[in-house]
Protein backbone atom coordinates (compact mmCIF):
# COMPACT_ATOMS: atom_id res chain seq x y z
CA UNK A 1 0.00 0.00 0.00
CA UNK A 2 2.85 2.42 0.90
CA UNK A 3 4.18 1.63 -2.45
CA UNK A 4 1.48 3.44 -4.11
CA UNK A 5 2.54 6.93 -1.72
CA UNK A 6 6.12 7.38 -3.12
CA UNK A 7 7.26 10.89 -4.23
CA UNK A 8 9.73 11.38 -6.75
CA UNK A 9 12.65 13.58 -6.05
CA UNK A 10 10.90 16.62 -8.25
CA UNK A 11 7.66 16.13 -6.36
CA UNK A 12 8.98 16.48 -3.13
CA UNK A 13 11.20 19.61 -4.23
CA UNK A 14 7.41 20.91 -5.96
CA UNK A 15 6.09 20.31 -2.11
CA UNK A 16 8.72 22.47 -0.97
CA UNK A 17 8.79 25.52 -3.50
CA UNK A 18 5.17 26.01 -2.79
CA UNK A 19 5.27 25.54 0.88
CA UNK A 20 8.20 28.28 0.91
CA UNK A 21 5.90 30.19 -0.93
CA UNK A 22 3.07 29.51 1.14
CA UNK A 23 5.17 30.38 4.01
CA UNK A 24 6.30 33.53 2.43
CA UNK A 25 2.74 34.71 1.98
CA UNK A 26 2.05 34.23 5.21
CA UNK A 27 5.22 36.28 6.66
CA UNK A 28 4.06 38.97 4.30
CA UNK A 29 0.50 38.68 5.87
CA UNK A 30 1.39 38.87 9.53
CA UNK A 31 3.88 41.99 8.95
CA UNK A 32 0.82 43.59 6.71
CA UNK A 33 -1.53 43.43 9.78
CA UNK A 34 0.03 43.03 12.57
CA UNK A 35 3.36 45.31 11.97
CA UNK A 36 2.07 47.88 9.44
CA UNK A 37 -1.71 47.89 9.75
CA UNK A 38 -1.21 50.63 12.66
CA UNK A 39 1.79 52.16 11.55
CA UNK A 40 0.68 55.18 8.85
CA UNK A 41 3.10 57.03 7.03
CA UNK A 42 1.27 60.86 6.24
CA UNK A 43 -2.25 58.93 6.55
CA UNK A 44 -0.89 55.91 4.02
CA UNK A 45 -1.21 52.68 4.65
CA UNK A 46 1.19 50.20 3.00
CA UNK A 47 0.49 46.82 1.30
CA UNK A 48 2.53 44.53 0.58
CA UNK A 49 1.09 41.31 -0.01
CA UNK A 50 -0.60 42.06 -3.57
CA UNK A 51 2.73 42.78 -4.81
CA UNK A 52 4.07 39.71 -3.83
CA UNK A 53 1.03 38.38 -5.13
CA UNK A 54 1.70 39.31 -8.46
CA UNK A 55 5.61 38.39 -8.14
CA UNK A 56 4.99 34.92 -7.67
CA UNK A 57 1.89 34.92 -10.29
CA UNK A 58 4.57 36.63 -13.19
CA UNK A 59 7.31 34.02 -11.86
CA UNK A 60 4.53 31.01 -12.18
CA UNK A 61 2.80 31.46 -14.91
CA UNK A 62 -0.68 32.21 -15.65
CA UNK A 63 -2.13 28.38 -14.18
CA UNK A 64 -0.18 27.88 -11.19
CA UNK A 65 0.22 31.80 -10.03
CA UNK A 66 -3.06 32.37 -10.67
CA UNK A 67 -4.10 29.13 -8.48
CA UNK A 68 -1.76 30.41 -6.06
CA UNK A 69 -3.29 34.26 -6.59
CA UNK A 70 -6.71 33.08 -5.77
CA UNK A 71 -6.26 30.96 -2.79
CA UNK A 72 -3.96 33.48 -1.28
CA UNK A 73 -6.34 36.00 -1.98
CA UNK A 74 -8.90 34.15 -0.31
CA UNK A 75 -6.64 33.27 2.55
CA UNK A 76 -6.03 37.15 2.80
CA UNK A 77 -10.06 38.09 2.51
CA UNK A 78 -10.92 35.69 5.52
CA UNK A 79 -7.85 36.95 7.50
CA UNK A 80 -10.16 40.34 7.85
CA UNK A 81 -9.10 42.33 5.86
CA UNK A 82 -10.93 45.84 4.53
CA UNK A 83 -13.06 44.98 1.38
CA UNK A 84 -10.86 41.65 0.68
CA UNK A 85 -14.16 40.11 -0.94
CA UNK A 86 -13.51 42.93 -3.62
CA UNK A 87 -9.29 41.98 -3.52
CA UNK A 88 -10.48 38.76 -4.29
CA UNK A 89 -12.12 39.45 -7.34
CA UNK A 90 -9.49 41.87 -8.73
CA UNK A 91 -5.88 40.64 -7.08
CA UNK A 92 -6.08 37.33 -9.38
CA UNK A 93 -7.35 38.55 -12.42
CA UNK A 94 -5.14 41.59 -12.29
CA UNK A 95 -2.33 38.92 -11.21
CA UNK A 96 -2.79 35.72 -14.08
CA UNK A 97 -3.38 38.65 -17.00
CA UNK A 98 0.15 40.22 -15.64
CA UNK A 99 1.74 36.88 -16.07
CA UNK A 100 0.02 36.76 -19.51
CA UNK A 101 1.54 39.98 -20.36
CA UNK A 102 5.09 39.27 -18.95
CA UNK A 103 4.91 35.52 -20.89
CA UNK A 104 4.02 37.08 -23.83
CA UNK A 105 5.30 40.12 -24.67
CA UNK A 106 7.34 41.60 -21.51
CA UNK A 107 9.79 39.65 -19.74
CA UNK A 108 9.70 38.33 -16.01
CA UNK A 109 12.73 40.98 -15.27
CA UNK A 110 12.50 43.60 -12.85
CA UNK A 111 11.57 46.29 -14.55
CA UNK A 112 8.17 44.80 -15.80
CA UNK A 113 7.32 42.98 -12.55
CA UNK A 114 7.46 45.93 -10.95
CA UNK A 115 5.28 47.89 -13.61
CA UNK A 116 2.87 45.00 -13.36
CA UNK A 117 2.42 45.31 -9.50
CA UNK A 118 2.34 48.79 -9.48
CA UNK A 119 -0.72 48.66 -12.14
CA UNK A 120 -2.17 45.33 -10.31
CA UNK A 121 -1.51 47.23 -6.73
CA UNK A 122 -2.92 50.82 -7.80
CA UNK A 123 -6.40 48.76 -9.82
CA UNK A 124 -7.16 46.99 -6.10
CA UNK A 125 -6.42 49.81 -3.94
CA UNK A 126 -8.24 51.85 -6.48
CA UNK A 127 -11.18 49.66 -6.25
CA UNK A 128 -11.37 49.80 -2.87
CA UNK A 129 -11.52 53.43 -2.40
CA UNK A 130 -13.97 53.94 -5.09
CA UNK A 131 -16.41 51.09 -2.73
CA UNK A 132 -15.37 53.11 0.68
CA UNK A 133 -16.43 56.40 -1.71
CA UNK A 134 -19.55 55.23 -2.21
CA UNK A 135 -20.90 52.58 -0.12
CA UNK A 136 -20.46 54.32 3.31
CA UNK A 137 -19.46 58.01 2.01
CA UNK A 138 -16.85 58.20 5.30
CA UNK A 139 -13.97 59.33 2.66
CA UNK A 140 -13.28 62.33 1.42
CA UNK A 141 -12.34 62.25 -2.77
CA UNK A 142 -8.76 64.32 -1.97
CA UNK A 143 -8.26 61.43 -0.08
CA UNK A 144 -6.81 59.76 -3.39
CA UNK A 145 -4.18 61.22 -4.03
CA UNK A 146 -2.99 62.30 -0.10
CA UNK A 147 -3.14 58.79 0.94
CA UNK A 148 -3.56 56.40 -1.87
CA UNK A 149 -1.16 56.97 -4.09
CA UNK A 150 1.44 57.82 -1.92
CA UNK A 151 0.36 54.54 -0.22
CA UNK A 152 0.47 52.41 -3.39
CA UNK A 153 4.26 54.28 -4.10
CA UNK A 154 5.56 53.56 -0.46
CA UNK A 155 3.98 49.65 -0.91
CA UNK A 156 5.85 49.22 -4.25
CA UNK A 157 9.35 49.95 -2.04
CA UNK A 158 9.03 46.12 -0.52
CA UNK A 159 8.57 45.03 -4.48
CA UNK A 160 12.76 44.13 -4.61
CA UNK A 161 12.94 42.39 -1.51
CA UNK A 162 9.48 40.15 -2.94
CA UNK A 163 11.35 39.72 -6.25
CA UNK A 164 14.42 38.46 -5.27
CA UNK A 165 12.82 36.01 -2.49
CA UNK A 166 10.43 34.73 -5.36
CA UNK A 167 13.09 34.80 -7.84
CA UNK A 168 15.16 32.73 -5.32
CA UNK A 169 12.10 30.33 -4.01
CA UNK A 170 10.97 29.74 -8.23
CA UNK A 171 14.59 28.03 -8.88
CA UNK A 172 13.81 25.27 -6.58
CA UNK A 173 13.82 22.04 -8.64
CA UNK A 174 14.00 23.62 -12.04
CA UNK A 175 17.91 22.16 -12.51
CA UNK A 176 16.82 18.75 -11.46
CA UNK A 177 13.65 19.13 -13.94
CA UNK A 178 16.17 19.33 -16.90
Amino acid sequence: MLKYFYLTKRQWLGILKWSLYGLLTLLVLLLQTVVLSPLSIFGAKLAPLPILIVCVCIREGPEKGGVYAILATLFWCLSGADFGNLSVAVIPVGAMLSAVLCQVYLTKRLLPTSLCCLGVSWINASAIFVFKLILPPSLAADNYWRVLLPGVLLSMLFMPIHYALVKLIGRIGVRDAL
